[in-house]
């Protein structure tokens, strides 16, 4: 038990020395809803490799943070994805289409639309698949 909670805190430790190029990267705001009221933290975005790599990773602020791991929908609310899904960034665009991927499951059908019209590289394909 003790080894995997020490395995856990140097993996947040690691993180967390990412933190400032990350903040950089963003603006200091989240990298889905660019909103800029709250706290924004950092999230590592499945599969995660051996050591955190800024490239898996994005800065969000709580509401979007619980809405990526696995929060409740609200598609009003999520019209931002409508913009965030043709970032250049490839972790958001992966956090924003698994999120329009479970928007369309619910019948959303402008989340339908968006996907329908999204031009995925291929790294991006695979990061999906690999989930």
């Amino acid at each position: 038990m003790a080894r995997g909670l020490d395995r856990h805190r140097e993996r947040l430790e690691a993180l967390s020395l990412l933190g400032k190029n990350l903040t950089r990267r963003a603006g200091a705001k989240c990298e889905l809803c660019e909103g800029t009221v709250g706290k924004v933290a950092a999230l590592e975005i499945p599969p995660l490799p051996e050591e955190p790599e800024i490239e898996r990773c994005a800065l969000l602020c709580e509401s979007c943070h619980r809405v990526v791991d696995g929060g409740r929908l609200s598609p009003d609310d999520l019209r931002f994805l409508e913009t965030s899904a043709w970032s250049d960034l490839p972790v958001v665009q992966v956090m924003s289409v698994r999120l329009l991927r479970r928007l369309a499951e619910d019948s959303v059908h402008w989340a339908s639309s968006l996907l329908d019209s999204l031009y995925l590289s291929p790294e991006v394909e695979e990061w999906l698949k690999a989930k």
